[in-house]
């Protein structure tokens, strides 16, 4: 593999290829303003693919019709994946896409697909890690060759138009690769089966229980320890430059906080969350989070807006508010939500994916501003007032204009709202330009994490606005985003339904739906989560080694089924799958520990990449800390020695159990129930002789569709014991007898215990 990348390198740079300017839109149409060329693209619903159809560049949507001319053809595949709000997918669809001269070699020599990420993440991870393996980076817009089989075996992010020192432009790129395929097609196909097969190796089979790691604290306090040290004492926020947000480790804070009551704990999140809230990162203007900071002050983002960043960042500052009662948190929440009902909510009732970075080429140009814009927007005095409280007397910090920040932090909050006047009348002046490339896709998943914040915003601010976008969204995904049968789908674009549903709709639309339930109690939402959880198991669930796949079974056109565990910009779905079945109780906690166990190596090896899933393993060992400290009091024992002969001293064990709880009889008549069971520890002078155990009752319960044997109420269980040839004899020896049992009701199983009985031999 190594060796025929090499060979492609070195050829790159045999060929020198004059490009022609790049085209702009009206090098694309005829004198009577028609376009010059349409492509199948044209047929779609997704807007960043619609932004190609006028391509010369003869696109085809990934499907049959494609990939079976590449094989008849035997013709590589480019394939190209983006999405909307990306500044260099837009670059290079200008720059490369548009001219027609780099077309015409595209077309001549490959089989052309274009594929919007967020439409088809399966795809996006498979040969997103197809191009991280290759070039040990990765990014959009992602540029890989596949053979016919689908396999990648060379790949790259932008590639400019021409060559420039120490990258090869697309041109050159096409002819090495083209050469390589038409010359040494055994040597190209040779490495594409060994990447496929890293792929494969790095995305699902990997994962498996073979090296089992203990489920315990020690996982979490690794987690916590990385957290610790990577956080930014000056800036908050975990790590440098490019800063992102990282909901997911804010998260697992507050619920370690929540649990150890540390108050460091929860300064890391509260000043990460002002550190953002005062930065460029956040719209002063009309609210809501953009994608990143590209440095680490979280002055200066990557412009683009995201249902699911801004999602995730309500309900963590709502959870914020709840904790510290600052308005400040309560403020953002609502500010982020106005934005949503504003700006990116469907007629519907779903919730839009996104707003572009960029308006006219020029990324930020619908959000920065020049101190003369703004004082004739306002006149001089409020102007001078404004750009005092928002940095503008500072100076530009954005090229020759300025991006809107806080510099005085939380002490200016009551400042704020003394210019809100002035924010009101910027955000109406702020209509009146173009409009950044709005993303009218309703994506499942995203729009699951958008209910729960809202959701989460009702039940603490008790505003049934919240509630009521939050209760039509989802109805609106289970009425329409479904196929006949049920099964949900995964977007919805200009009435249109498609794309085979993942993982993570399930799993994110279950987290909507249950804190719909958990806000409301109203069952309808916990029958409906618990259905789709349902199908979610029986879709996606892994039978042989644990955890939840990706994709479907019969998923078409993957060389690779994934697991996918690790967080992105969003939670990994397996995680997030972990966090629901806890809610469910004891019939679900056993593929919510599969999925945690066959994980767990990864996590310990890499706790960053898994922050979402420490955030579950932490409900998953807190749940059964809170049994632990239950059980004794649901049940409770006694022993004493009846009679002695000769050594062997029978002995009464007296068990009682509360009411309505039972624990399984021994012998347990399924093979996976643990039985009640009598030892005496090992270190003791007795061994045990004999034991008889009492006979169960056979009990039908709703959990189970065959009925059990089992102990309720009261029992005693007569037992031998003998001691130990070896022992020195002594009188009013104490001994511990253990009694292994596992305790359940109608509802719910606890983790099997062990109870200590302490017994006196005379």
């Amino acid at each position: 593999m190594k060796n025929m990348i090499q060979k492609i390198f070195a050829s790159l740079f045999l060929f020198n290829i004059t490009w022609i300017a790049s085209a702009d839109e009206t090098a694309l149409k005829n004198p009577d303003g028609s376009w010059k060329w349409t492509n199948r693209l044209i047929h779609e619903t997704s807007p960043y693919l619609l932004l190609h159809a006028h391509n010369p560049v003869d696109w085809y949507p990934w499907g049959n019709e494609a990939l079976d001319r590449a094989k008849k053809e035997n013709k590589l595949i480019f394939l190209s994946v983006g999405y909307s709000t990306c500044y260099w997918c837009h670059v290079m669809e200008r720059e490369v896409f548009s001219n027609p001269a780099i077309a015409d070699t595209m077309n001549k020599d490959f089989i052309n697909i274009k594929i919007d990420r967020e439409e088809r993440p399966d795809l996006d991870e498979i040969y997103m890690t197809a191009t991280q393996i290759l070039t040990q980076r990765g990014g959009w817009p992602n540029s890989v060759f596949l053979t016919p089989d689908l396999k990648p075996f060379y790949a790259g992010t932008y590639f400019p138009p021409t060559d420039v020192p120490g990258r090869p432009g697309f041109p050159t790129i096409l002819d090495a690769v083209h050469e390589a395929w038409v010359t040494r097609e055994t040597e190209v196909i040779e490495s594409a089966n060994q990447i496929s097969d890293t792929i494969a190796l790095a995305t699902s089979k990997g994962f498996t229980a073979l090296t089992a790691t203990p489920l315990d604290r020690s996982l979490t306090t690794a987690a916590l320890d990385y957290l610790r040290t990577t956080y930014s004492k000056a800036y908050g926020g975990f790590g440098g430059a490019p800063k992102f947000p990282s909901p997911a480790n804010l998260e697992f804070l507050l619920s370690e906080y929540e649990r150890v009551a540390d108050e460091s704990l929860l300064k890391m999140v509260t000043y990460t969350l002002d550190m953002m809230a005062y930065g460029g990162m956040y719209d002063q203007i009309g609210g809501g989070f953009h994608r990143y900071s590209v440095d680490d002050k979280w002055l200066v983002p990557h412009f683009e807006k995201m249902l699911y960043d801004n999602a995730q960042l309500a309900k963590v500052y709502l959870q914020a508010h709840q904790l510290t009662q600052e308005p400040r948190y309560r403020r953002i929440a609502e500010e982020i939500f106005n934005f949503v009902f504003r700006e990116m909510t469907a007629p519907e009732g779903g919730f839009y994916a996104a707003l572009d970075a960029e308006t006219d080429a020029e990324e930020g140009k619908y959000y920065i501003w020049t101190a003369d814009e703004i004082q004739k927007i306002l006149g001089k005095k409020r102007a001078a007032r404004f750009a005092g409280v928002y940095g503008i007397d500072k100076g530009p910090n954005f090229e020759d204009k300025n991006v809107l920040y806080v510099p005085n932090g939380t002490a200016a909050e009551d400042t704020l709202k003394e210019v809100e006047s002035a924010r009101e009348k910027l955000l109406t002046a702020r209509f009146d330009r173009e409009y950044p490339l709005l993303d009218t896709k309703v994506i499942v998943n995203w729009n699951g994490l958008m209910i729960d914040a809202l959701a989460y915003g009702y039940q603490v601010l008790g505003k049934e606005q919240y509630l009521l976008a939050a209760s039509k969204a989802a109805q609106f995904i289970l009425d329409t985003l479904k196929k006949p049968d049920g099964e949900l789908c995964h977007t919805y674009t200009a009435g249109v339904v498609k794309q085979d549903v993942y993982l993570d709709d399930y799993a994110f639309f279950v987290r909507g739906l249950l804190g719909l339930y958990q806000a409301t109690d109203d069952e309808k939402w916990l029958n409906s989560a618990k259905r789709l959880t349902d199908a979610m198991i029986q879709l996606f669930w892994d039978d042989k080694n644990g955890g939840f796949y990706y994709t479907k079974a019969d998923a078409e056109h993957l060389i690779v089924r994934t697991k996918k565990p690790y967080d992105s910009a969003i939670p990994s779905g397996n995680a997030v799958a972990v966090a629901n079945l806890l809610e469910f109780g004891a019939d679900y906690r056993g593929y919510a520990e599969e999925t945690l166990q066959i994980f767990a190596q990864s996590m310990s090896q890499s706790p960053s990449s898994f922050m979402y899933m420490h955030f579950a393993l932490n409900r998953f060992l807190t749940a059964g800390e809170e049994l632990d400290e239950v059980a004794p009091s649901i049940i409770s024992a006694t022993a004493k020695v009846n009679t002695e002969n000769r050594g062997i001293y029978d002995v009464m064990l007296q068990v009682n159990i509360a009411e309505g709880w039972h624990m399984n009889a021994n012998p347990a008549n399924q093979d996976n129930l643990i039985p009640t069971t009598v030892t005496v520890n090992a270190d003791t002078p007795f061994e045990i002789l004999d034991v008889v155990y009492p006979k169960g009752r056979l009990t039908r319960f709703e959990f189970s569709s065959e009925s059990l044997s089992v102990y309720e109420d009261s029992l005693t269980i007569p037992l031998q014991l003998k001691r130990k040839p070896s022992m020195k004899h002594e009188k009013h020896i104490p001994i511990m007898l253990q009694l292994t049992y596992q305790l359940c009701n109608e509802t719910e199983c606890l983790l099997p215990q062990t109870l200590d009985i302490p017994l006196e031999v005379p």
